[in-house]
């Protein structure tokens, strides 16, 4: 179904400027930057642009690294002020938002009807829209990315129609949608499925060997799925040794004050003097997993929903870090874990990585660009950025080709919120669909209306 939306005037917008995204590896001079107030206004906006011919990129909190909200020349529509909650409805289990607002908008309007989302990303901020967009998978092991949660969205296409999408009112473009990175068009609105938010412990520390963990991580999580929502690990920066914490619900099912379940974590300011520490100091770098390990040890009883976020906001200590995520099937975790062992150590120094941590990403997703079609285990890489260091771009850009290219072969696909430096070819091969994709997009979009630095560089 399609309907029109009377379009008021969009406001000015400021001249071009500058604009770079999470870890700083991409820089565009874009045309304007627009901050459309209301539905009506970013109609106003997507319809004057289409008929100038002008470009347009969505901007939600601008965490992804490869591109993906901006384009140099294009102007650049953050969709933040479509901020509101429009319904959320305790006895479907549903909530209904824009897509600029974010979880922390969210989140206190779920908690006292103990309802929570499928996944969510580690920190408040994010937007619906930006969560959908790069279809997010969080920590959850019990449900798969957040598009299997979707249970029908609003999309303003680059024809000025805004349509309903769902898996059974178009269901090819919702697929696309999903993941799609406002390549087909701006999210409006998305109504969410919620789950059951429970108490949950955490139950179980294991540390091994790395490979003997991999191996141990997986068998675990495989078999207690429906009893434990939450299991993810960590890895020394050398990838020899490591742990995994296990979170299960807590048998007592009676109903807890809020206040009493709090997360346990770290207080950002000690977050902020490590993460200080590690930049300078390969030593620090190399003993992180010490004190990772002794901060998971305490007992923390705290609801599914918070446990899913690490804090409420990202510390200041994480500016100039950038992640790179790689995602194999489950079987062959451990197999990719030993090379990339092997990749790591021939870098060194040179390629200076906070300690990695890995989490299981369950199958199923119907993204067309799925990521997670079968059980598989997300290993992530948090790098410490030098752009200005010519040596460290080089070793960045060499490691991730030889990570990516492990990765391919084994059977999986990088996270491509994060892709930064992967070529046309190696996308191809852990994304077979992608010609599919720009094919739809092309059939939807003909004029490119809505673009990218992350679709250009891939569009062919």
């Amino acid at each position: 179904m399609a309907r029109r939306i009377a379009a008021r005037p969009a406001t000015s917008a400021p001249a071009s400027e500058r604009v770079t995204d999470w870890g700083g590896l991409e820089h565009a001079t874009v045309a304007a930057t627009a901050r459309p107030a209301s539905e009506d206004e970013l109609v106003g906006l997507v319809r004057a642009a289409a008929d100038r011919g002008e470009r347009l990129s969505l901007r939600g909190c601008g965490h992804s690294a490869g591109g993906q909200s901006f384009a140099t020349g294009a102007t650049m529509l953050d969709v933040r002020g479509l901020d509101r909650v429009l319904d959320v409805d305790p006895a479907a289990r549903t909530a209904r938002v824009q897509g600029g607002a974010t979880w922390a908008a969210l989140t206190p309007l779920l908690e006292p009807h103990r309802l929570g989302p499928t996944t969510k990303q580690e920190f408040e901020g994010f937007t619906l829209g930006g969560t959908v967009a790069a279809n997010a998978h969080g920590k959850s092991i019990d449900h798969g990315p957040i598009g299997s949660a979707v249970r029908e969205l609003r999309l303003l296409k680059a024809d000025g129609e805004v349509v309903t999408l769902s898996r059974e009112r178009d269901a090819e473009l919702f697929h696309a949608v999903t993941g799609g990175y406002g390549l087909l068009g701006a999210v409006l609105d998305v109504e969410l499925d919620l789950v059951e938010d429970r108490a949950v412990e955490n139950s179980d520390l294991v540390a091994l060997e790395a490979d003997a963990l991999a191996e141990d991580y997986v068998a675990r999580v495989q078999s207690d799925r429906e009893r434990m929502p939450l299991c993810y690990g960590f890895l020394d920066v050398r990838c020899e040794r490591g742990f995994y914490v296990a979170y299960t619900y807590v048998e007592d099912r009676r109903e807890r004050d809020l206040s009493e379940l709090k997360r346990h974590e770290p207080a950002p300011a000690l977050f902020n003097m490590l993460m200080r520490a590690q930049r300078h100091s390969a030593a620090v770098r190399r003993g992180a997993l010490r004190l990772v390990r002794a901060g998971a040890r305490g007992h923390d009883v705290t609801l599914r929903s918070r446990r899913l976020l690490l804090w409420d906001e990202a510390p200041s200590g994480l500016e100039g870090s950038l992640l790179q995520k790689y995602v194999v099937p489950a079987g062959r975790f451990a197999s990719f874990l030993g090379r990339a062992r092997e990749i790591l150590r021939r870098h060194g120094d040179a390629l200076p990585i906070l300690t990695p941590h890995f989490r299981f990403v369950p199958g199923g997703d119907d993204a067309l660009l799925s990521f997670a079609g079968e059980d598989g285990v997300c290993f992530i890489l948090s790098h410490l950025t030098r752009n200005g260091d010519a040596r460290w771009r080089r070793a960045f850009e060499a490691a991730t080709g030889e990570l990516l290219d492990a990765c391919i072969e084994e059977g999986g696909s990088h996270y491509l919120t994060f892709d930064a430096t992967a070529s046309r070819d190696q996308l191809l091969r852990a994304y077979p669909q992608w010609d599919e994709f720009v094919a739809l997009k092309r059939r939807h979009d003909p004029a490119e209306l809505f673009t990218s630095s992350f679709w250009e560089r891939y569009a062919g």
